[in-house]
């Protein structure tokens, strides 16, 4: 389905169907990110269990009452619950449900894994399966279930098209505008409003990458807390057209997990990006090192963020060098992985340019399939990063070089921070002076 088509609100009405249709049964809910369950499917759980209280207090008495809606439970009176779970296959295993709820699960890291769990729990039961995403790589059990006649899902599509009025809850001048601003990015317009998969030979980040790189366990950090570590942020500074970002790295040798990113709004003065990362120096111990952009700006911003008390500074002026050494650094970061069970170490790409994300030694995981291989980068589950992390093209030009850009109406702003914050934690570049013109 489509984004905002009412995957949600429809997916959690079925689930309340099953849960009042089949009495002393569970029922689970996962999603790439257990957040992602709480704050919305469950919310439009309550929401739905509250519309029926205001038309029907009497029912909504007699099947649940109000001491039954919990954040991650739902409990109603036939002995039937609801349960929000993480997307991991050792907590699914546990259960024995009569449906599963997987939103977006195209977006879920280790899919594989997770589905061998979710079958077994509904073996005895004659269960559901109910999966729903908006599509992303092809390299994926969604993808195949959707395609596959062999695993015996009835699949149906939802393109914007069918959710637009009177049918359906989008605006069209919403829709009219999302048109527009992606008019330069056709890929991700058939994506997302049109329910299509697409290649994608000019991404410099391939989506299947990216998918790889999304870890359900690492979440950001926020701004105030106090947190122990060794960081490494990138600031990607911008004003007009562009905005100004940070990404910080946390470093566990010999992976790296993005622990927080902040995109500012336009025209944003820099005075407050420099009162952001030092709240971040002064609550986290420790930031070792910060790569900023100093394109444009000159030397002044990285002064004044010493003057403030901000150590272990690097200002990077881009060109067509810089930028292709620290894109050419994050992508190796991502390609590069590690087996959590042998240990083996190498690359999820061959060198015929073919996906290998499972250990090429044979491991398997509990589940009894292939071991999927752990990248060094960890990204949480976050929607508009994904989409900004596949959005620089690249073309080789006559000089040898590689020019990167961006569809019109897209932004590749977090895409460079988190570069940064690559360069940043990267031993051969820590430590350097101040780059100058």
């Amino acid at each position: 389905m489509a984004r905002q088509t009412g995957k949600t609100f429809n997916g959690m009405a079925k689930l309340l169907y099953l849960a009042f249709r089949h009495p002393g049964s569970t029922v689970l809910v996962t999603a790439p990110k257990l957040g992602q369950v709480k704050r919305i499917a469950f919310k439009t759980l309550r929401d739905h269990l509250h519309r029926m209280k205001a038309n029907d207090p009497a029912l909504f008495d007699a099947v649940c009452r109000e001491r039954g809606l919990m954040k991650t439970m739902i409990r109603l009176r036939n002995g039937s619950t609801i349960l929000a779970e993480p997307p991991v296959p050792e907590t699914i295993r546990g259960h024995t449900a009569k449906a599963v709820y997987l939103m977006e699960m195209n977006f879920i890291r280790d899919d594989t894994d997770l589905y061998t769990a979710v079958l077994f729990t509904i073996n005895t039961t004659d269960g559901v399966v109910i999966a729903e995403s908006t599509p992303w790589n092809t390299d994926s059990v969604f993808h195949r279930i959707y395609h596959e006649p062999t695993y015996g899902f009835s699949t149906h599509t939802v393109p914007y098209t069918e959710a637009m009025p009177p049918d359906g809850p989008l605006t069209p001048g919403i829709v009219d505008m999302i048109r527009n601003q992606l008019m330069g990015d056709p890929s991700r317009w058939r994506r997302e409003m049109l329910c299509t998969w697409t290649e994608e030979t000019d991404r410099w980040l391939p989506a299947s990458l990216i998918a790889l790189c999304q870890d359900p366990t690492t979440r950001y950090y926020g701004l105030d807390a106090k947190h122990r570590g060794r960081f490494y942020a990138g600031i990607n500074l911008g004003k007009k057209q562009d905005h100004s970002v940070i990404a910080v790295l946390e470093r566990k040798t010999p992976h790296l997990h993005l622990r927080h990113l902040h995109r500012f709004k336009l025209d944003t003065p820099y005075g407050v990006v420099i009162g952001h990362l030092k709240r971040l120096h002064d609550n986290w111990s420790r930031i070792a090192h910060t790569s900023i952009d100093q394109t444009g700006v000159g030397d002044y911003i990285v002064e004044d963020m010493r003057r403030t008390g901000i150590r272990n500074l690097e200002g990077v002026v881009f060109t067509q060098t810089t930028k292709e050494s620290m894109a050419t650094q994050l992508r190796e970061t991502m390609r590069t992985a590690t087996c959590p069970r042998c240990g083996w170490r190498g690359y999820v790409e061959t060198l015929t340019g073919q996906w290998r994300p499972h250990c090429p030694q044979g491991c398997t995981s509990p589940e009894g399939n292939p071991q999927t291989l752990t990248p060094h980068l960890h990204i949480p589950y976050d929607p508009q990063l994904l989409a900004e992390l596949n959005t620089p093209t690249y073309q080789l030009t006559k000089t040898g070089r590689i020019h990167y850009s961006h569809p019109q109406g897209t932004h590749d702003d977090r895409f460079w921070a988190l570069c940064l914050a690559t360069r940043a934690a990267s031993a051969s570049h820590r430590n350097k002076p101040v780059a100058t013109h």
